[in-house]
């Protein structure tokens, strides 16, 4: 009966062991609990822990110093231009053309809203093992919608082109070779919603994406030519950029001028014959003048593809320098002949008024040139 009793009496002591270990857990629990919901009620005016807006960290921050804090850390963002790129090309506006301003009260809020929106019991879970969620408001702006459109509209006028072939341009009097373009072409809407996007991003740069077109030629047709400068009475032959043999010549007069354009050389002849084109100028000239000592032509002739107008050599030396042709251009006799042996039908022939007035436009592909 005795260790009956013992055991009863032990039996009894574990019980109120046990009771009291539970009653001090449950007083640790709740107590633990309570902390953890009074750090919720003292913090409700904060930002939670984790939280972070366009790379700020505004964790236990209220509302006005996270927004006072992101002012201050992206200032040079809400100053940085809008710029839209292509290729080598770029078209900037400032902020305050088109209305742009960062809305940091609607980020931090943003934030706030997010961060007490995870459910009470995981922010508890989180709070106790001190791993809060990670979350990162973007940036929010405000423009002027018309503003930005007028300036996406002006990027894209610039932008949107077609192809240009390469050109000579003799806008200085020497020619220089103008590569090719491609044609480039890219949709009003697609460019918007980029730079829609962009607006809200740290750099603010839209690449833009176009649909190209190849251009028909490229500058490696260019190698041999011809120019003829008329107001300085020259002909010049290049390579390329490079002047290879420059002669004086005699041009057309005011009332019979040479035409200025893009030409080529359609036929080489030596000793030519002077056959009468039945203009009113040549009324008085026999119909025909065979080759030889006082033909017109002289001893070489490069006609071109414009109507009537030839390169040759002339038995008037003393017209050399001065307008006094019926259109055709004429050259000293050792000089045509020279010429004559350095160039080639379907040579290119400019004819320019002088440096910097060519006559025509310079960048026109004439037609002859296209291939087909």
């Amino acid at each position: 009966m005795l260790e009956t009793a013992e055991w009863i009496a032990e039996k009894s002591l574990s019980r109120v062991i046990l009771l009291v270990a539970s009653i001090f857990l449950l007083v640790i629990f709740v107590g633990f609990f309570s902390y953890l919901i009074g750090l919720e009620i003292a913090n409700s005016n904060e930002i939670p822990p984790g939280v972070s807006v366009a790379g700020v960290d505004v964790s236990n921050l209220s509302r006005e110093d996270a927004v006072a804090k992101c002012q201050r850390a992206l200032a040079e963002v809400s100053d940085k231009p809008l710029t839209i790129k292509v290729d080598d090309e770029e078209y900037k506006i400032t902020p305050a053309e088109i209305g742009l301003r960062l809305d940091f009260e609607k980020m931090v809020g943003e934030a706030y809203r997010r961060a007490w929106k995870v459910n009470f019991a995981e922010r508890l879970f989180r709070r106790l093992i001190n791993r809060p969620r990670k979350i990162d408001v973007w940036l929010m702006a405000v423009k002027n919608d018309d503003a930005l459109k007028a300036f996406v509209e002006r990027a894209l006028a610039q932008i949107n082109r077609p192809p240009q072939n390469a050109y000579i341009d003799f806008t200085s009097g020497e020619p220089v070779i103008v590569p090719a373009k491609d044609g480039r072409y890219a949709e009003f809407d697609q460019v918007y919603e980029a730079v829609g996007h962009a607006i809200c991003t740290k750099g603010r740069t839209v690449q833009v994406i176009v649909k190209r077109t190849p251009a028909e030629i490229n500058d490696s047709v260019f190698g041999r030519f011809i120019v003829i400068n008329l107001a300085a009475h020259t002909l010049t032959l290049y390579e390329r950029e490079k002047p290879l043999a420059r002669y004086p010549v005699a041009c057309g007069s005011a009332a019979y001028p040479s035409p200025p354009g893009q030409w080529k050389i359609v036929s080489k002849q030596k000793n030519p014959a002077w056959r009468n084109p039945g203009t009113a100028w040549a009324a008085s000239m026999p119909p025909y003048i065979p080759p030889g000592p006082g033909n017109p032509l002289g001893t070489r002739a490069l006609a071109l593809n414009a109507s009537g107008v030839l390169i040759h050599g002339t038995p008037s030396p003393w017209s050399i320098g001065r307008s006094v042709s019926h259109g055709c251009i004429r050259m000293y006799m050792r000089d045509v002949e020279a010429l004559f042996e350095m160039v080639e039908v379907n040579t290119p022939v400019y004819i320019i008024k002088s440096a910097g007035n060519p006559g025509f436009d310079v960048t026109k592909t004439p037609p002859w040139m296209r291939p087909g």
